[in-house]
């Protein structure tokens, strides 16, 4: 009879840690923020050292700089195909002329010497 509830509670100790590390593990999501509003200007190709783009949201104030990644997925049409290569329509490299576009932007946690912060991950170029 000892030996049977020994492994009785053995076994409910091996769940309760598994429960406790399943639940201290980290959990992670990622559900990008859809950010619509004009590309103001795009510095540098994509992927290239210090390439980024200048984005004003639509209802606020001021405008933000993502640094753009190589490839960013984009959609050039609402009825069109994702594209995983090339270079988005809204996002010319040196220009200037004001464009609308709708940004998937997601934050990312610095780890070691990675860089963090905001990071786009899809473009859709048209209103």
């Amino acid at each position: 009879m000892t030996q049977r509830l020994r492994g009785w509670v053995i076994g409910a100790v091996l769940i309760v840690a598994g429960v406790l590390v399943g639940y201290a593990l980290p959990q992670s999501t990622v559900s990008p923020k859809a950010e619509i509003g004009t590309v103001m200007k795009v510095n540098g190709a994509i992927g290239g050292k210090d390439s980024t783009l200048v984005f004003k949201t639509t209802g606020q104030h001021g405008t933000v700089r993502y640094p753009m990644q190589d490839p960013i997925p984009w959609q050039g049409t609402s009825n069109g195909g994702w594209h995983y290569t090339g270079e988005p329509p809204c996002l010319v490299p040196g220009s200037s002329t004001p464009v609308k576009a709708t940004l998937g932007v997601i934050s990312v946690h610095a780890e070691g010497s990675a860089p963090g912060g905001p990071m786009i991950v899809w473009v859709k170029c048209y209103g």
